[in-house]
This record gives C-alpha cells, sequence and structure tokens, in this order.
C-alpha cells in the first residue's frame, strides 16, 4: 500500500470514523489505541478510493 502525503478529504475521515465506531462496539479495538487505529482507518480510506477509482477507468476503456 502506498501512503500519499496529502491532505485527507472529510468523507475519507467519516468513513474512516464510521469503521472505528464499529470496531469499538464489536471490541476489536484497545481503547488506549484509537488514534493509532484512525489514522491508519484512514490512510485505507484513501487506498480503498483510488483502488475503486482504478476500476472504474478499467471498466471504462
Amino acid at each position: 500500500m502506498k501512503i500519499i502525503s496529502t491532505s485527507y478529504t472529510r468523507a475519507h475521515g467519516f468513513r474512516a470514523l464510521k469503521r472505528l465506531h464499529k470496531a469499538v462496539i464489536y471490541n476489536r479495538g484497545v481503547p488506549s489505541e484509537l488514534h493509532k487505529m484512525y489514522r491508519a482507518l484512514i490512510h485505507l480510506e484513501r487506498y480503498m478510493e483510488r483502488l475503486t477509482r482504478q476500476k472504474k477507468s478499467e471498466k471504462q476503456q
């Protein structure tokens, strides 16, 4: 996974918070590391968005 140093959109942050919320509900995260989990999830959201964008461009060609 390539990490890009540009800023995140609000949509990335919101989707990452949704994932983090689910993890807390299902007790899959350590409360002391929520900030680390959020940062990892926000990177994941941007990565998934890029993958989706690539798949759409491949289908159009």
